[in-house]
C-alpha cells in the first residue's frame, strides 16, 4: 500500500489550499525569511546528498548533456506557457501573471516532482514498506506549500496531480526497476539530483535565475552514464 505516496500528494494538495486561503493574512516579511529558509534548506539537503557521489564524472557529463538537451527541448519555456494556461483556466479567462509566480510554480514543480528523496523514498517504500522517508518529505512539502500558496495561489495545488502520477508509477515499477541499479548508479543518481536541488535553493534565494526545469533531463542520463563509466572505467 502507497501510504507515503498519498501522504507525500495529499500534502501539496492541502498546503497550498491552507496557503491560498490565508494568503493575505501572511505578512510579506514571513513569506520572504520562509522561502529564504526553504531555499537554504534545499542547499544544505543537496551538499549532503552530493559528498555520497561515487563517480563524479558521469554526474558533471549527465549535468551538461541534460541541459543541452533541456534547451533544445525549451523544457523551462513550455512550462512556463502551461503555467500561464493553468493560471488562465482558474482566473476565468485573465492570462496575467507575474514572472515571480510563474518562476515560483515551475521552482515547486522540480522541487516536488523531481527530488531524489521523493523517487527513492516511493522505491524504498515499494520494496521495504517503510515510508518514513516520504512522510519526513511530506512534512516540508506541506509547509512549503503553504508558504509558496500564500502567493501564488491554488496553482500550488495541482503540483500534487503530476506528482502523484509520477509516484505512484515508480511504486509499481519498483519490483522491475531496483533489480537493475547497483549502489553505485544509486549513489550518482542522487547526487545529481541533489546538484539539482542545489540549483533551486540558488533560485528561491533569487541569487541566480538558472533554468531548473531545463536541466532535468540530466535525471535520465545520469544512471546509463554511471553504469558505462563502471564498467569502462
Amino acid at each position: 500500500m502507497p501510504i507515503g505516496v498519498f501522504i507525500n500528494s495529499l500534502s501539496i494538495l492541502f498546503g497550498g489550499l491552507i496557503g491560498a486561503l490565508i494568503g493575505n493574512r501572511v505578512p510579506e516579511r514571513m513569506k520572504a525569511s520562509l522561502t529564504s529558509i526553504f531555499g537554504i534548506s534545499g542547499m544544505a539537503l543537496g551538499i549532503t546528498i552530493m559528498v555520497e557521489v561515487q563517480n563524479l564524472a558521469p554526474v558533471i557529463l549527465s549535468l551538461i548533456i541534460g541541459t543541452a538537451i533541456g534547451e533544445l527541448l525549451d523544457v523551462d519555456g513550455r512550462l512556463r506557457a502551461f503555467t500561464v494556461l493553468l493560471k488562465s483556466k482558474l482566473k476565468k479567462g485573465s492570462s496575467e501573471m507575474d514572472e515571480r509566480a510563474i518562476a515560483g510554480f515551475i521552482t515547486l514543480l522540480v522541487l516536488f516532482c523531481t527530488s531524489s528523496t521523493g523517487i527513492f523514498g516511493t522505491l524504498s517504500e515499494a520494496i521495504t514498506g517503510d515510508h518514513t522517508v516520504l512522510i519526513v518529505k511530506a512534512i516540508l512539502d506541506f509547509f512549503t506549500s503553504i508558504i509558496f500558496a500564500s502567493t501564488i495561489g491554488y496553482l500550488v495545488m495541482l503540483i500534487s496531480i503530476p506528482q502523484f502520477a509520477l509516484y505512484i508509477l515508480l511504486y509499481f515499477l519498483a519490483a522491475f526497476i531496483m533489480p537493475y541499479l547497483s549502489d553505485v548508479m544509486v549513489a550518482d543518481f542522487k547526487a545529481c539530483g541533489a546538484i539539482i536541488a542545489f540549483a533551486v535553493g540558488f533560485r528561491m534565494l533569487e541569487l541566480k535565475q538558472i533554468r531548473v526545469a531545463n536541466v532535468l533531463p540530466a535525471l535520465i542520463v545520469v544512471m546509463p552514464l554511471s553504469y558505462l563509466w563502471t564498467r569502462i572505467f
